[in-house]
């Protein structure tokens, strides 16, 4: 089973919804003494800035109702949300703030800017173990304790009597084990788990290994030197787990459209032209974009997310009508998301376009390669793995 890349199904509700829309990305730290006046100032100007760009009041209304019903978060965030008069369409908490806060009134959502801060979802299953027990947790649901047979501690050997007490000891240790390890695997099943994070005395965790079944073990990650309390660090570890998925599922994405290419059987694009057209065919299975490279073009869009063109004439070809025009990676963005695509965000920072002979940077020197890049270059910042080939052109 290949690996999944960014899951976007949370941004299908702002893909089927006809517009306009507000994307507010917005720094929501809460850590100093005057965080809530701050807070109170960033509300303020979201909704200027929307009442410049000329959302009506009943957008700005939900939009500042949103900000101010949540919780403020422990620390450092970020907030990301899209709305538009019929209600809030997203609405998520990130671990920073955004890179640039944004206010933004438009026909399309804000895509690019949404999933560049917004981390992929890594659905993560904790476990903690011991000789009585365990305890597994999944976000947003209470956590389940398991176990509970005893005895647990052994006894100074001495007479038969203690060889009894000692077997009884470990039959309990079983049992716990066993019921930690059902409880383990149940949640994995049911929540699709991406990583499992164990923590636990060395040997209680080398128990529940090995009754784990295959499907746990082959997404687990231990914490070493975790018996007794699971630390305060432990939320910094998940974090790093979470952070090593994305990480190989972008890297296995990449993977991916690197042999795609080379096999020339046009089941690999590049480039705005050929990624548009294979958009407009419904024909994307994986949606590949760089950040740092993707043109400032904007295209035509229509009603429906896969009618998308470069010109007018583009768009009446399909038989639709133009609603307006966005920037083509948000039309892309969209189009992905409603057809059920995947979405890999690079990390390929500056990187150059190799093809592009007027790409700031570029050097003819072959010894002149700059710093190594991750994976394959992509023409105008833009590529996709396709669910069938296309016909010529």
């Amino acid at each position: 089973m290949r690996e999944k890349e960014m899951r976007v199904d949370w941004l299908r509700p702002a893909c089927d919804r006809p517009g306009p829309f507000a994307t507010v990305l917005i720094d929501a730290t809460h850590d100093t003494e005057d965080a809530a006046e701050l807070a109170r100032l960033r509300r303020r100007a979201v909704a200027d800035d929307l009442t410049d760009q000329g959302a009506p009041a009943a957008v700005r209304d939900l939009v500042d109702a949103a900000l101010a019903d949540v919780a403020p978060a422990d620390g450092t965030a970020g907030r990301v949300l899209v709305v538009d008069d019929d209600g809030v369409l997203v609405d998520r908490l990130t671990p920073v703030p955004p890179a640039t806060a944004l206010t933004r009134w438009g026909l399309l959502p804000q895509f690019l800017a949404v999933v560049t801060e917004v981390p992929e979802v890594v659905r993560t299953v904790t476990v903690h173990v011991d000789e009585a027990g365990g305890e597994v947790a999944v976000p947003g649901e209470e956590p389940v304790t398991v176990g509970g047979e005893m005895p647990v501690h052994k006894v100074p050997a001495g007479g038969p009597s203690h060889l009894s007490m000692q077997e009884r000891v470990e039959e309990s240790w079983r049992r716990n084990t066993a019921a930690v390890a059902e409880a383990v695997d149940r949640a994995v099943q049911r929540t699709g788990a991406d990583v499992v994070v164990l923590t636990g005395d060395a040997r209680a965790r080398a128990r529940l290994r090995d009754r784990l079944a295959r499907r746990s073990v082959e997404v687990l990650v231990e914490i070493e030197n975790s018996a007794g309390d699971r630390g305060a660090d432990l939320p910094d570890t998940v974090a790093r787990a979470e952070d090593d998925v994305r990480d190989r599922h972008r890297r296995t994405a990449l993977d991916r459209f690197a042999q795609a290419a080379g096999h020339g059987d046009g089941l690999a694009v590049t480039g705005e032209a050929d990624v548009l057209a294979a958009a407009r065919a419904q024909a994307v299975e994986t949606l590949l974009v760089d950040p740092a490279a993707v043109p400032a073009d904007d295209v035509w869009v229509g009603a429906d997310p896969a009618a998308v063109a470069a010109d007018e004439a583009g768009l009446a070809a399909m038989g639709s009508s133009p609603a307006g025009r966005v920037s083509v990676v948000d039309a892309l963005l969209r189009a992905a998301v409603a057809t059920d695509a995947e979405v890999v965000v690079t990390g390929g920072g500056g990187r150059r376009d190799p093809l592009d002979p007027d790409a700031p940077g570029r050097s003819d020197d072959p010894e002149d390669s700059g710093d190594p890049q991750e994976g394959p270059a992509l023409r105008h910042g833009l590529g996709a793995i396709l669910r069938f080939a296309l016909a010529p052109t």
